[in-house]
């Protein structure tokens, strides 16, 4: 990785040190690329490292121009079956709650950032399947006190996301949440993603 200056190690290192498994996002069928855009690049610049897409009716397409980059850096499961994105969210220890204005949901205030924690967001028109809903924990909303009741999905995430990530690192009393060896696998993988195509390592298919 000789091609990577001491100023690119230097930022690697400090991102690689903010990344949080602890608060993951779930973005399930969603029409727009704008939207899916925007929250990935949310995601990215909060230190979130996993995003789980459930792709059942619509494909995951964010618009390049948004993202400016940002996929690359984060980790994304892919799912075209949401009991396949639940059982996988179940196997790496998060507890769900899906964004549902209204009655009945927790405050944001309320959410448990003390344990592993994944915020579903749904469909621009539907919000979240039936099917996520009853894998949930719970549902929460973002208080509003203007005549509007609703946000965009991605302005949403983008509250609720900065508002948990930054509770998790309260509660952490640290920046970052990964594990001895997830700093490795990341820095590693990073310190890749920053070389030119050309110069990154050629792996033979096994």
């Amino acid at each position: 990785m000789s091609m990577v200056t001491e100023e690119r190690r230097a930022k690697i290192e400090r991102v690689v040190a903010s990344r949080l498994n602890g608060l993951a996002c779930v973005c399930e069928n969603f029409e727009k690329p704008h939207n899916a855009a925007a929250i990935l690049r949310t995601c990215e610049a909060l230190g979130i490292l996993n995003v789980y897409i459930i792709e059942e009716d619509v494909p995951f397409e964010p618009a390049k121009g948004v993202t400016q980059g940002a996929e690359k850096w984060l980790l994304l499961h892919r799912f075209r079956r949401a009991e396949r994105a639940i059982a996988a969210l179940k196997d790496a220890g998060y507890v769900i709650y899906a964004a549902v204005p209204g009655e009945g949901s927790l405050d944001l205030e309320e959410l448990p950032y003390d344990r592993p924690l994944a915020l579903a967001f749904g469909a621009e028109a539907s919000g979240v399947s039936e099917k996520l809903l009853s894998a949930c924990a719970g549902t929460f909303r973002i208080p509003m006190w203007g005549f509007s009741q609703s946000l965009n999905v991605s302005v949403a995430a983008a509250i609720a996301l900065y508002h948990c990530a930054r509770a998790r690192r309260r509660y952490l009393g640290r920046e970052g949440d990964l594990s001895p060896e997830e700093l490795s696998a990341l820095r590693a993988r990073y310190l890749e993603l920053s070389l030119p195509p050309s110069r990154r390592p050629k792996y033979e298919a096994s």
